[in-house]
C-alpha cells in the first residue's frame, strides 16, 4: 500500500523511501517459498492499484499485467532471503537495493521491457533528489530509496537507530550533491510551442470528424506563430490523414508552418502502418522523418517499426522525438542524444488513459529523461499532460489534462553529455553483476546436494539440450525446422519410459482438454476486447490452401512444445523440484522458444504456458493440451489489425 501511495494518483513520493520496509520486515525468518508468496502478493497489491488505468482496456489485461510485474517482487523476496540468511546484518541492508535495482533493470529491457512504476520515479516532483539520475539513471535513485527501506527494516527489527546512520549519510550526500549541481532556473532563447488539441481518443481517426480536427490544429499553429514560437510540436498522430502520398496533406500542413514562420513537428499514422514524426521547415517542406521504434504490445500490433533512434534534422538543430511509449525507456532518449539531439520532444496520445492516474505516471518519465540526458524536454500530449521540462527536471510550464490549449515557453539547445549519456545503464549493470556474485555462493550451497544426483542430470539434459539446439536453429531462422528437431528430442526421450509416465494417458485427458480450451477461449476473448478498445478490427484467415498449411505447421509446433515442455522436460523437473517448479520451467522454456518474435507472441506463450503447466500439474495429462495449444496458435496467428 505504501508503494501504491507513492505514485499518482496519491503521489506521496516521500513514502517511496520506506515503501519496501514492511515487506523486508515480514521476510525475516521465513522460508524461500513463503518469501516468494509475500513478495508476489505485495507486488500484486501495489501494481493492481498503480496500474488501475489499465481497466480501460479490460479487467483481464489489467490483472495479467499486474500479475506479471508482481513476479519481480516475488523473486526479489526469495533472493534477498537467500543472500541475507545467516549473514551479517549489513549484508541484508546492502543486498536489498542491489537486488531491487537489478530486477528493475531486467524488467525494463528486452522485447518484454516495461519500465513503468520504477521505485525512483516516485521522486519526480523533487528536482534536488533526482539529480543523481544524471549519473546513474533512474535505477540509481531506486537503489538509494531501497537502501533506506532496508535500513529502516533493520532498525525496526533491532529496535535501534544505528543501522540508519550510514544510509542516512549516503542519502544526505546524494541530496547535497544534487543541490550543488542543481542549476538556477534560466530561460532559453528558443521559443517553442506544444499543442494540446484535446481530441477524444475514439474520435481521433473518425473520418467525419477529421476536417474539424484539422481546423483545430491549424488554429493552434496560427496561435503559436502569433506568440513567436520558432518550434511547434504536435502530439502523436495529431494529423488525421496521411502526410505523404497522392492523398497526403503535407502541402496543407506545410502551409501552416510557412504562415507561422516556424519549424513544425507533425505526427501521423501513415497508411495505418507507420507511426511517424515529421519535421517541416518554415518553407513548408518536410526535411526529416522518424518512425516509432518501440511499439506498444497488442495496441500497435501490425504497425511497422522504425530502424533506429535518429533525431529529426531541423533548421533549428537536431530534435530527438520519443513517440508515446518510447518515452518511458531511458535508453531511447540516451540514443537520441548520442546521435546529436540538442533538445528532446515527447509526442503522445494519452487520451487512452481516460482521465486516470496513468496520465501523471506517464508524464513523470519525461522529467527523468531531461535529467538523465541534460536536455530540455517539450512534451505535447493530445489530451494532456502537456509540459516543458528543463534539464534539471523542473516543470517550467504545463497545461492540465482535458483542456485544449497552446503551451509556449523558451528552451535552449544543449550540447555535451551527462555521465549517464556517456555510460548508459552502467550502474544498473554493475548492480546486476553484483547480485549474481553475491547470490552464487548461496545458490550453489542450496543446489550442491543435488548437483551430482541422477534427478538433476535428467532434468538438465531434458531441458537444456533441446533448448540449446533449438536456440541455435532459431538464430539461423530456418523456417519450419526447429519444431521437427524438437519433436526428435521428444520421441527419443519418451522411449525411456512408458507413455503414461509422460502424461500420455486416457485418464485426465478430458479435464486437461476442457481446461486448456477454456484458457484459450478466455485469452482470445480478452485479446478481441483489447483490440476493440483500440478500435482495431480482426482480420480473417487467408486463402483455404494457406489455412491448411497454417494448421499443419501449427499442429507440428503444438506437438513439439507440449511434448517437450509439459512432457519429457516436465517429468524430470517435477521429480527433482516438484510440479509447481516444473510448470514454471515449462512456461519459461516456451517463452524462450519465441526468440526473435514480438512482445505479443512472447506474452501469449508466457500466459498459455503458465496455465497449461498448472493444468498438467493438476490433471497429470499432457495429451489433452495439444489441441488447445493448436487452437491457440491458429487464433493468435490470424490476428491482423487493419486501420
Amino acid at each position: 500500500m505504501l508503494l501504491y501511495a507513492a505514485f499518482p494518483p496519491l503521489d506521496w513520493g516521500l513514502l517511496g523511501w520506506v515503501a519496501l520496509a514492511p515487506l523486508l520486515i515480514a521476510l525475516r525468518g521465513v522460508p524461500p517459498r513463503r518469501a516468494f508468496v509475500l513478495g508476489g502478493v505485495s507486488g500484486l497489491v501495489a501494481y493492481v492499484g498503480i496500474l488501475s488505468w489499465m481497466r480501460v482496456f479490460g479487467v483481464v489485461p489489467w490483472l495479467l499485467l499486474a500479475a506479471y510485474l508482481s513476479l519481480y517482487p516475488g523473486v526479489f523476496a526469495v533472493l534477498w532471503r537467500w543472500i541475507g540468511d545467516g549473514r551479517a546484518p549489513w549484508v541484508g541492508v546492502w543486498s536489498a537495493p542491489l537486488l531491487w535495482s537489478a530486477l528493475e533493470y531486467l524488467r525494463s529491457t528486452g522485447v518484454m521491457g516495461f519500465p513503468w512504476a520504477l521505485l525512483g520515479l516516485t521522486q519526480w516532483r523533487w528536482p534536488v533528489v533526482i539529480q543523481v539520475a544524471s549519473a546513474t539513471g533512474v535505477y540509481g535513485l531506486s537503489f538509494f530509496l531501497a537502501l533506506v527501506s532496508a535500513a529502516v527494516a533493520l532498525a525496526v527489527g533491532r529496535r535501534t537507530v544505528r543501522p540508519l546512520l550510514l544510509p542516512a549519510l549516503l542519502v544526505a550526500a546524494v541530496i547535497l550533491w544534487g543541490h550543488r549541481h542543481l542549476p538556477p532556473p534560466t530561460a532559453g532563447d528558443l521559443r517553442v510551442a506544444a499543442l494540446q488539441p484535446n481530441v477524444p481518443a475514439r474520435e481521433k481517426f473518425d473520418p467525419f470528424a477529421a476536417p474539424q480536427h484539422m481546423d483545430r490544429l491549424r488554429t493552434m499553429v496560427e496561435e503559436a506563430g502569433r506568440r513567436g514560437a520558432a518550434l511547434v510540436v504536435m502530439p502523436e498522430t495529431a494529423v488525421p490523414y496521411n502526410l505523404f502520398g497522392r492523398d497526403g496533406v503535407l502541402r496543407e500542413v506545410g502551409g501552416w508552418a510557412a504562415r507561422a514562420s516556424a519549424t513544425m513537428i507533425a505526427g501521423s499514422l501513415e497508411d495505418g502502418i507507420s507511426n511517424i514524426a515529421v519535421a517541416i521547415a518554415p518553407s513548408g517542406e518536410a526535411v526529416s522523418r522518424y518512425d516509432k521504434v518501440r511499439l506498444v504490445a497488442f495496441g500497435e500490433y501490425g504497425i511497422r517499426p522504425g530502424r533506429g533512434h535518429d533525431p529529426l534534422r531541423t533548421p533549428l538543430g537536431p530534435v530527438g522525438v520519443a513517440i508515446c511509449f518510447e518515452s518511458i525507456f531511458p535508453d531511447v532518449s540516451r540514443a537520441f542524444v548520442r546521435h546529436g539531439a540538442e533538445v528532446l520532444a515527447v509526442i503522445t496520445n494519452d487520451g487512452w488513459f481516460d482521465g486516470t492516474s496513468g496520465v501523471a505516471q506517464h508524464a513523470a518519465h519525461a522529467v527523468f529523461r531531461a535529467v538523465e540526458t541534460g536536455r530540455w524536454v517539450v512534451r505535447a500530449a493530445n489530451t494532456g499532460l502537456t509540459m516543458v521540462v528543463d534539464p534539471a527536471g523542473r516543470i517550467r510550464a504545463r497545461i492540465s489534462p482535458g483542456i485544449p490549449a497552446v503551451l509556449t515557453d523558451a528552451v535552449a539547445l544543449a550540447a555535451g553529455e551527462t555521465p549517464y549519456t556517456r555510460a548508459g545503464d552502467l550502474f544498473a549493470c554493475v548492480a546486476l553483476l553484483a547480485t549474481a556474485v553475491v547470490s552464487f555462493p548461496r545458490l550453489r550451497a542450496i543446489l550442491r546436494p543435488d548437483l551430482h544426483g541422477p534427478a538433476f542430470g535428467r532434468a538438465a539434459a531434458a531441458v537444456g539440450l533441446p533448448l540449446a539446439t533449438v536456440w541455435l536453429l532459431v538464430g539461423a531462422r530456418p523456417e519450419g525446422v526447429w519444431p521437427g528437431v524438437l519433436l526428435v528430442f521428444v520421441i527419443f526421450l519418451s522411449t525411456r519410459r512408458p507413455l503414461r509416465e509422460w502424461g500420455v494417458t486416457v485418464r485426465g485427458f478430458l479435464p486437461a482438454l476442457g481446461a486448456g480450451l477454456a484458457v484459450v477461449g478466455l485469452l482470445w476473448m480478452t485479446l478481441v476486447l483489447a483490440f476493440r478498445a483500440y478500435d482495431l478490427p480482426l482480420a480473417a484467415p487467408g486463402a483455404p490452401d494457406g489455412r491448411a498449411t497454417l494448421i499443419v505447421r501449427q499442429a507440428l509446433v503444438a506437438l513439439a512444445i507440449e511434448g517437450w515442455a509439459r512432457g519429457v522436460a516436465f517429468v524430470p523437473v517435477a521429480e527433482w523440484l516438484g510440479r509447481p517448479t516444473a510448470a514454471a520451467v515449462g512456461a519459461a522454456a516456451g517463452m524462450l522458444l519465441q526468440r526473435g518474435l514480438g512482445a505479443e507472441a512472447i506474452a501469449w506463450a508466457m500466459i498459455t504456458g503458465a496455465a497449461f503447466g498448472l493444468i498438467r500439474a493438476r490433471t497429470g495429462n499432457v495429451a489433452g493440451l495439444v489441441v488447445p495449444h493448436l487452437l491457440g496458435n491458429i487464433l493468435f496467428s490470424v490476428v491482423a489489425p487493419v486501420r
